[in-house]
């Protein structure tokens, strides 16, 4: 999804195909999981770049994806749960075959594309608190706490809303938006009069480089209260940072707390997020050994139980996790991962995992 949000900054048309596998063991509990996922991505110019202009680009970005468990494979919830694991060691957790628009709406620029304006089905975890090392399943790490966040319900609010974003020539920026925190359907008109947001805010400095990515923000948020889930506010602290002219080498962090989004009654315990405060800190090699298409990271978690989390008896659990992408051809990746967690009774559970992905790029048709 990131290459597609950047051909859309850069006005040019993007299409990609992508599929993905994982497979995980937990060594411990003697329980293994499986997914696999789908992916049609792009960013299509409806309106063409004009340099200088005070009205820009106008761009329709477009993420669908199609989840489901390998064969008789149990979700990687159930893994969580037998493992006594207090975050999901991946960020696909469905019962049945799921498919559904991550991302479907227009981007608007303006003033030599220095203001952005976002609407339609937008995913907050995409474009806030951003780095090449996280939010990224099907590349990087693996485990939720990274790939996806297991405190801020923000992060998957991916109902109809908006995003705007100013980008200043010295580097730093201010982004705000709000996105559909109840929507029940693909498209839910009905479910925005209701009024139940999720609301970012987000300032930070990114400047541009030739080569590599620098990122430092702070995101501040609030999630309505709805039917299962009391008002949640939370702030978040991140960074990511490429180290050197050729940017081999990356540091990164990300740190959230929240307050509130607590289960209202017994029976909705399970739909709440398990972290009431956590986050990572990693460490990053690109093109280890001289190996081009290769990316190494490493990155220690820690992460402190909700209320309801604690209920059921969980502590504060941290680990280390682990992964080494092998780039084979163009789009072609093999991933082993390995993560070492404290599980529920304090003991260490090893998490094995393999993940395969494929991916063509189709935007040469566009030219």
């Amino acid at each position: 999804m990131e290459e597609a949000l950047e051909a859309s900054f850069t006005g040019i048309d993007y299409f990609e195909v992508a599929v993905t596998g994982i497979y995980q063991n937990a060594i411990e509990a003697s329980a293994d999981t499986g997914n696999y996922e789908l992916d049609l991505i792009g960013s299509i110019v409806l309106r063409p770049h004009n340099e200088g202009a005070k009205v820009g680009g106008t761009n329709f970005v477009f993420w669908l994806f199609s989840v489901d468990n390998l064969g008789s494979l149990q979700p990687t919830g159930s893994l969580s749960q037998q493992a006594g694991l207090l975050w999901d060691t991946n960020d696909i957790n469905v019962e049945s075959s799921v498919t559904q628009f991550g991302v479907f709406g227009i981007t608007q620029y303006f003033f030599q594309s220095r203001l952005e304006l976002g609407v339609g089905k937008i995913f907050p975890g995409m474009i806030h608190t951003e780095s090449p090392y996280t939010a990224n399943n099907s590349e990087t790490f693996m485990t939720k706490v990274i790939s996806a966040n297991a405190v801020g319900r923000y992060f998957e609010a991916i109902g109809l809303g908006a995003n705007a974003t100013y980008h200043s020539p010295k580097g730093w920026f201010v982004q705000a938006g709000f996105s559909d925190a109840k929507a029940e359907s693909e498209f839910d008109f009905s479910s925005l009069a209701d009024g139940v947001f999720a609301s970012t805010f987000e300032v930070g400095w990114r400047p541009a480089r030739e080569v590599g990515f620098t990122n430092m923000s702070v995101l501040a948020y609030a999630v309505d209260e709805t039917d299962a889930l009391d008002r949640e506010t939370g702030f978040a602290l991140a960074f990511s940072h490429d180290i050197g002219a050729e940017a081999s080498k990356g540091v990164f962090g990300r740190y959230t707390h929240r307050t509130g989004g607590d289960p209202k009654a017994p029976e909705y315990r399970d739909d709440g997020l398990p972290l009431k405060h956590g986050g990572f800190l990693g460490f990053a090699w690109n093109a280890p050994l001289g190996r081009e298409r290769d990316q190494l990271g490493v990155a220690a978690i820690y992460g402190e139980p909700s209320d309801s989390r604690q209920e059921k008896g969980f502590n504060a659990q941290c680990g280390v996790t682990a992964f080494w992408s092998l780039g084979l051809s163009t789009g072609i990746r093999v991933t082993p991962s390995a993560q070492f967690l404290r599980n529920i009774e304090g003991n260490l559970e090893v998490v094995l995992g393999l993940r395969f992905k494929a991916a063509k790029d189709f935007s040469p048709i566009f030219d």
